[in-house]
């Protein structure tokens, strides 16, 4: 697969499957997987680690940091999946600045996120900020560019819907 076509940022509520399912679907396309997460400057996880939710001035940075970070891959074809939660429409049309991408959204019912988050370890945004993740995010289902995924399903089946949508 010509891999300099695959622009594609997984979006959603923590908890949802970005990681992975963007690494999952990453090496299927034969791309770079990014995690956002990563990216997000100290202050913002130390804020995360001690149950703070992260506002828009918090998130602003990180989001620079991901459109600078893209931008540059796009400009020289370099395809790639990105997780990313782009929670707010704002959010996503700054992302949207870096080129033409296109979004993975992974809806995900709040039951199964609560679920996932209680057994996940490792991350350092606790399973009590889900409410503020679900409060922040706002529904993408009139942007173009957003395709829609149900990701209740096993991560292969995902995936799987992934591959077929794009």
């Amino acid at each position: 697969m010509e891999n300099a076509e695959y622009y594609l940022i997984i979006i959603g509520v923590s908890g949802s499957g970005k990681t992975s399912i963007g690494k999952m679907l990453a090496q299927q396309l034969d791309v770079e997987f990014i995690e956002g997460d990563d990216l997000h400057p100290q202050a913002n996880i130390d804020k995360m680690k001690n149950s703070i939710a992260l506002n828009d001035e918090d998130r602003l940075p990180w989001l620079n940091i991901i459109k600078e970070k893209i931008s540059t891959r796009i400009k020289e074809q370099e395809g790639f999946v990105l997780s990313c939660s782009a929670l707010k429409v704002d959010y996503r049309d700054l992302l949207r600045e870096a080129g033409n991408i296109r979004f993975l959204f992974l809806k995900v019912a709040e039951n199964e996120v609560a679920e996932r988050l209680a057994h996940r370890e490792g991350h350092f945004m606790p399973s009590s900020l889900m409410h503020s993740q679900i409060e922040t995010l706002e529904n993408p289902s009139q942007e173009a560019d957003v395709i829609f995924i149900d990701a209740n399903k096993r991560p292969e089946m995902v995936m799987n819907d992934c591959i077929s949508k794009i």
